[in-house]
């Protein structure tokens, strides 16, 4: 760009910053003269599921759609951002109603209150932080591992403290598969690789409670430590109190592990003082009277790709209410990729965040991602964070990025490939049914369920597993730095937390998506003050639509979106779950893992 071309564009952005310090100016005039509707603590509340990224809708969704859409994580950062610069406001108050939130979410709220306290520090001239308080209906798991990150936690006075620890059940099905005429064939590269062991087996393999054990005893861990830090007790007191639980809400406060009982409508108070009562608004109505700032965006811009649910190859889809393994969504191959090559195109994008939070699926699938996330990362540079999970093929799409973020209580790693197949020809003896097939070819009938695999069949499975295993594993050396033969023993489907995960050398650093994006505007050369737009990346409207984020839609609507449902329940009425799968028989799949909420 010649001299005067950089000359116009500054002389642009310095006209187009005075006339938003200006529109402040008289904002900030009119804000005055209606001193007493100003807020002293914020009111957000979180209740329902909690998504990291505010889904984009649909515009005719704005319009029919009644109510305001849930509290996103990246709705709350952006509120909090703007309320830290605001010299008269106090805190925020975290009202938890029955949220449904995962222990690696809580870590990323916690991760935000922290910065919140940063940016209040930075606007207050030497002034305390503002602080976060959390008032919390029920008391449990992760909802309290948000409330300890806060600076006072209040309970109403009949709210039971009832963490309680961690606890997996894997049922297991295989006797249950077998009355009815129904087996598992399963080939799989270790036993670690525990994703269909509950078709496959009547009992827990020794790998598999090893696995458990490793895993709860790290989430165990991260949730002990959050609350230690946050309450300011030692580790033995935390645990010894999660022991005991459930405690009466009298109890918790004795304890140090909430600040205060009251009811709701008693917070003004409590905040206040006896001689005072604060005024609590939420954050719709006081955003209004905030303090304004000029802040003028960065001509670059970082976009996100969100792949969320089950891989497979084609398009993503949605299923209202969810289907039996594939779950509720679906990335599909054919949307990424297109996705992927828009944000090529994008010239205002200066680097890519991959937001993954998927147990994998379709290796195929996985691989034609792998490829195109490559090409991205070659012309510009790709973050990757990681949500709940990112497991098998959700942890082989990561691998192109130049770094990767978590959690600590984020589920990852599953290195490995499964094959399976249900037989189900003694279910057809059951019930007086008889399949005469026809065929041509020696293994034409792999993949039928009328009969095992043969012993010839079964070592050419084991070939197709060994296969790709190998070429999985040559990736993550390749991708992380490390020596092939030194891999085996992080990989065989091993399942790791975050924090495993990192000091094995398989993530780069213990984070939120808000340090992820920290992450990519440094590798990109632009600042970190939270003005370079985080945006999500559209694919071309003349290619196939764009993954539609998870909680946006209620119901599909069209015919073609109606035609897909169908075909996916006639598939699972069938007992053919390879129709939701893209028609892929060899998986990167990591399933049964500890849901902790």
């Amino acid at each position: 760009m010649s001299v005067i071309g950089r000359g116009v564009i500054r002389l642009v952005r310095g006209m187009a910053w005075l006339w938003q310090a200006c529109g402040c100016l008289l904002a900030n005039g009119v804000r005055r003269l209606s001193k007493g509707s100003w807020a002293d603590y914020v009111l957000f509340e979180l209740s329902g599921p909690l998504l990291e990224r505010t889904p984009q809708r649909p515009r005719y969704l704005n319009i029919v759609s009644r109510g305001k859409p849930a509290l996103t994580v990246e709705a709350l950062h952006d509120a909090l951002r703007r309320i830290a610069e605001d010299p008269d406001v106090r805190g925020v108050v975290i009202l938890v109603k029955g949220a449904q939130i995962s222990l690696a979410q809580a870590q990323s709220l916690a991760d935000l209150f922290a910065r919140f306290r940063g940016w209040s520090g930075e606007h207050s001239s030497g002034a305390e932080a503002k602080e976060v308080v959390v008032y919390l209906e029920t008391c449990a798991g992760a909802e309290y591992v948000v409330a300890a990150a806060a600076d006072r936690v209040f309970v109403s006075p009949q709210t039971e403290w009832s963490v309680l620890g961690l606890r997996a059940e894997p049922i297991f099905l295989a006797e249950t598969l077998r009355r009815i005429g129904v087996e598992a064939e399963v080939v799989k590269v270790a036993p670690w690789k525990t994703a269909l062991d509950t078709l496959e087996r009547s009992e827990m393999s020794a790998a598999h409670r090893e696995q458990m054990e490793r895993l709860l005893d790290g989430l165990y861990g991260e949730m002990v430590s959050a609350i230690s830090r946050g309450r300011d007790r030692s580790e033995e007191q935390v645990r010894a109190a999660i022991d005991s639980a459930p405690l009466t809400a009298k109890e918790a406060a004795e304890l140090g592990l909430v600040d205060d009982t009251v009811y709701e409508d008693e917070l003004a108070k409590a905040l206040g003082g006896p001689k005072e009562e604060v005024q609590i608004l939420p954050y719709d109505q006081a955003r209004r009277t905030l303090y304004r700032r000029p802040r003028l965006r960065h001509r670059k811009g970082i976009g996100v790709i969100s792949l969320s649910g089950t891989i497979t190859t084609g398009k993503s889809r949605r299923f209202p209410g969810g289907l039996p393994i594939i779950g509720s969504s679906t990335a599909g191959s054919s949307t990424v990729q297109q996705t992927v090559r828009a944000a090529i195109q994008d010239e205002r994008l200066a680097g890519v965040l991959l937001h993954v939070d998927s147990g994998g699926g379709s290796a195929l699938a996985s691989d034609l991602m792998w490829r195109e996330l490559t090409l991205l990362n070659r012309k510009k540079p790709v973050v990757t964070y990681m949500g709940d999970v990112a497991g098998s093929g959700g942890y082989y799409v990561a691998l192109p990025a130049r770094r990767i973020v978590c959690q600590g209580a984020t589920l990852t790693g599953s290195i490995g490939v499964v094959m399976a197949k249900l037989v189900t020809s003694g279910a057809f003896d059951k019930i007086g049914a008889k399949s005469f097939p026809v065929q041509r070819g020696e293994n034409a009938d792999l993949y039928a369920n009328d009969g095992p695999w043969r012993p010839k069949q079964r070592g050419k499975v084991e070939e197709q597993i060994g296969h790709t295993y190998g070429i999985f594993k040559r990736l993550v050396a390749d991708a992380r730095k490390m020596e092939p033969d030194s891999l085996e023993a992080l990989c065989g489907g091993r399942v790791w937390t975050g924090r495993q995960a990192q000091v094995r050398g398989l993530v780069d650093e213990i984070g939120s998506f808000a340090t992820a994006v920290d992450r990519l505007c440094e590798l990109a050369r632009l600042p970190t003050d939270g003005t370079v737009p985080v945006v999500a990346v559209k694919a071309d409207e003349k290619r196939p639509r764009p993954p539609v984020a998870e909680g946006s839609l209620d119901l599909l609507v069209g015919g073609e979106e109606f035609a897909e449902l169908t075909e996916a329940l006639l598939g699972v009425l069938q007992g053919d779950v390879s129709s939701l799968m893209g028609r892929e028989r060899v998986w990167m799949l990591a399933d049964g893992l500890p849901k902790i909420k």
